[in-house]
């Protein structure tokens, strides 16, 4: 990849992260990086595919934590844990603008997130599942409805319009359908192991 396409997307970065996707223009990022509209869209045809990449790159990498979350060595419900207090940790670090932002202005990204969250979330949560249940921390229920009972529910809370509506944080929605979740699908020995974990940044 050029040197310029670099720069912009960096700069880009966080012109959205402080100011949001849809208040930041183009004529904004080339004034303020002393280029030219002509060089940004030499390397982005629209602010919608400089949004794109941003958000793949953004997801990539923090794949990449998750996956090292789901390494870590123990039980089942010390990994489920591990993984959300990674994600904990990633959306303190977000502005909720530009999640809104894309999730009202440009919905075709928003879906290529969800798309690429759910599977990445039916792919950890079904080993942890299969593990946790053979582990005796989780109940002994079918593993499919489990997980998709699990997404779903992140789907639908951990979502702007639910949150703008609902006046919470991104954190707090996340906080409050975990421990919904995982009291009703795990054994005695698992709610047991879940609570004496649960007092970092998912709290």
């Amino acid at each position: 990849m050029n040197d310029d396409k670099e720069k912009i997307i960096e700069f880009a970065t966080q012109k959205f992260m402080n100011g949001g996707f849809y208040r930041t223009t183009i004529d904004q990022i080339a004034a303020e990086m002393h280029v030219s509209k002509k060089t940004i869209y030499r390397n982005f045809s629209s602010k919608e595919e400089l949004i794109r990449e941003i958000a793949n790159r953004f997801l990539l990498k923090n794949s990449k934590l998750v996956d090292e979350a789901l390494g870590t060595k123990g039980n089942a419900v010390l990994k489920l844990f591990k993984i959300f207090e990674t994600v904990g940790e990633i959306m303190l670090k977000m502005n909720f603008d530009v999640i809104k932002d894309i999730h009202h202005y440009a919905p075709d990204i928003w879906r290529e997130i969800d798309d690429f969250r759910t599977k990445k979330m039916t792919s950890f949560l079904t080993s942890i599942i299969s593990q946790g249940q053979k582990e005796g921390y989780f109940v002994k229920k079918k593993p499919e409805i489990i997980v998709t009972l699990f997404i779903a529910s992140i789907r639908a809370v951990v979502n702007p319009t639910f949150i703008i509506n609902n006046r919470f944080t991104m954190l707090e929605a996340l906080k409050e359908t975990i421990e919904l979740i995982i009291y009703g699908i795990t054994t005695d020995k698992g709610k047991k192991e879940f609570n004496k974990l649960n007092h970092g940044v998912i709290q």
